[in-house]
């Protein structure tokens, strides 16, 4: 015989039961009360929120026999046969296996029927946005004008895929994801009422495992029951769901702080050596990493957990700048968020770039000779404060920032007949400012490659990365700030983002290695591809379409994509069709048609 699931067991009855929610619940109570209840209601929100409680309860209410105060009575036997799931004037219909315009059909045709033993027919449709474009259009005129005994309830995780049709006709309620502690309140009543033992350390573990669905919180908690019985233990509990310790996490960000690398090393391996999943250890490194720089921010009411963690996060965060936090936060989210065969190896690699540095940022800031800078007149680039995450060791949070903003440099290297094809000449402006403390990653990089044309190439010698890169025109200072500035520093994590996209689901190489983006101006971001091949896959509108819409997407605006095509980025200057500015770039990508949204 099987028991009953805790998530149906416990779920809620009554409106005010509905946890989180009471911006929802209060106008639901309301309309029932005061007799103003539509013909369709949206409910969206994350999982495991209560859309199809809450649509249920709505279903008795506008059918109890006893209402109280706009609220079912649950003794009535309109509710009670709503409740057990036996009422066939509710009809709760699953949008994902029901889809297809004949089912739509089907629908309409039982519509029109008369309810037998409630006053409202109520349809609750689960995962609407799973309905075809056929389907939903056939449901528009039924939702729009259905017969008045009907009423309609729509449930969505995937707001922005419902139809803005199907959404015009609805009245539409954003669920929000539950709280850590809203979830660990709730699971201790279950465990109060079920007799189960189980301290509040282990109901927030699972609380944050959940993430944000009550749901889900259950289920583990059933999980767990089966596996350990009522009496729960935090180590059990990290076992089952492959969670480490979080004295773990805090020893690893202490390590990056006193810069101990064999130290953070072996924490890892410590980790892994006792079953923990990589992946879900690296989600909590970012986690604490985020908590730590709210701590920094002042926003410490924001935070999930109680006292003891406070002071724990305090005491780790002593000193950092939100600066490094968010750099030391940013490397491991990356890592964590591509899905690596070596997920150790993977948060091994992002812990020696937080200590030691990336290659990018030790090239950049190798010395320049302060002599031939000094005969050139060229600015002599300050070695930027360490970008890395160093808690406890900057000296003040504003001097440690002010350090990294600096000014910019004004130097420009452009194109000269007079040198060496791929060797630039470096040229500055009078009013130069020399007493700057940093310069940006961009005026490093252009600083070190002044340095390295001035010298000329060495017979035998391998062109360097830097050299390799002065050979293509540089970029105009104008363009270097603002949305292209914005748009190249997260190029990377964009194209990331595209990984598994696309008809053959490698979308992102053709964004990856031979194309970069060179200019935007209003709405049209212009790209420069090295081979044909790729420009053509861009330009074709199934992937257009895809690549634009998660431009909108990551960076909040939207992007008409324009690609210009020029020789490989490896082969010879000379043997490289001449450049254009981005800004003709743009301009001629105006001219041929392109047009900003």
């Amino acid at each position: 015989m099987t028991s009953e699931v805790l998530y149906r067991k416990w779920r809620p009855q009554t409106l005010a039961e509905v946890m989180g929610q009471e911006s929802v619940t209060t106008t639901l109570l309301n309309a029932v009360r005061n007799d103003r209840v539509g013909h369709a209601y949206l409910f969206c929100g994350p999982r495991g929120t209560g859309k199809t409680s809450s649509g249920r309860i709505l279903a008795k209410a506008v059918n109890c026999l006893d209402s109280k105060a706009g609220e079912p009575c649950n003794v009535c036997e309109a509710c009670v046969s709503i409740s057990e799931g036996r009422c066939l004037d509710v009809i709760e219909i699953d949008a994902a296996s029901n889809r297809g315009v004949d089912d739509i059909r089907l629908l309409r045709e039982r519509v029109n029927y008369a309810a037998g033993t409630v006053r409202r027919k109520v349809y609750i449709i689960d995962e609407v946005h799973m309905l075809t474009d056929a389907a939903s259009n056939a449901l528009l005129k039924t939702l729009e004008e259905p017969p008045p005994h009907v009423m309609f309830i729509l449930a969505t995780t995937e707001f922005h895929k419902v139809l803005p049709t199907i959404v015009s006709r609805c009245q539409s309620f954003h669920f929000r994801r539950l709280a850590l502690n809203a979830i660990a309140a709730k699971l201790k009543v279950v465990c109060e009422r079920e007799g189960i033992e189980a301290e509040d350390e282990t109901l927030v573990a699972i609380s944050r495992s959940a993430g944000g669905s009550l749901r889900d919180a259950e289920n583990i908690l059933q999980q767990l029951l089966a596996s350990h019985g009522k009496s729960l233990l935090i180590g059990d509990v990290r076992k089952a769901l492959g969670i480490g310790d979080e004295a773990y996490v805090l020893k690893l960000i202490a390590g990056l702080g006193s810069r101990d690398l064999a130290g953070g090393l072996r924490v890892l391996h410590e980790v892994s050596d006792e079953g923990v999943d990589m992946r879900n250890f690296g989600r909590q490194v970012v986690s604490t990493l985020r908590d730590i720089m709210l701590v920094q921010s002042g926003c410490e009411d924001i935070l999930d957990g109680g006292a003891e963690r406070l002071v724990e996060l305090r005491n780790v965060a002593h000193g950092a700048t939100i600066d490094s936090i968010a750099r030391a936060a940013r490397r491991f989210a990356e890592t964590t968020a591509r899905d690596a065969a070596q997920p150790l190896l993977s948060l091994e690699l992002a812990l020696v770039d937080c200590v030691v540095g990336t290659p990018t940022e030790q090239t950049v800031a190798q010395p320049v000779d302060r002599g031939s800078s000094a005969k050139r007149g060229v600015s002599e680039p300050t070695r930027t404060d360490d970008a890395r995450y160093v808690p406890g060791h900057s000296k003040t949070r504003g001097h440690a920032v002010s350090q990294r903003v600096g000014h910019p440099q004004t130097a420009s290297v452009p194109r000269d007949a007079d040198v060496e094809p791929g060797v630039a000449q470096a040229t500055v402006k009078d009013d130069t400012p020399s007493d700057t403390s940093a310069s940006s990653p961009v005026d490093t990089t252009r600083a070190a490659v002044v340095e390295q044309s001035s010298q000329g190439p060495t017979e035998g010698a391998e062109e360097s990365p830097v050299t390799a890169q002065s050979a293509q025109p540089a970029v105009p200072e104008e363009f270097l700030q603002g949305e292209l500035g914005r748009v190249r520093a997260s190029w990377k994590e964009y194209v990331d983002s595209l990984r598994g996209l696309g008809s053959t689901g490698n979308l992102d190489a053709f964004l990856r290695s031979a194309c970069e983006p060179v200019a935007v101006k209003e709405d049209v971001l212009v790209l420069r591809f090295s081979h044909e091949f790729h420009k053509s896959k861009v330009e074709d509108p199934k992937y257009r379409h895809v690549v634009e819409e998660r431009l909108q997407e990551f960076y909040g605006r939207p992007f008409t994509v324009t690609c210009v095509l020029e020789g490989p980025m490896d082969a010879p200057a000379e043997a490289r069709a001449p450049q254009s500015s981005p800004e003709s770039l743009v301009d001629a990508a105006l001219r041929m048609g392109a047009r900003p949204r």
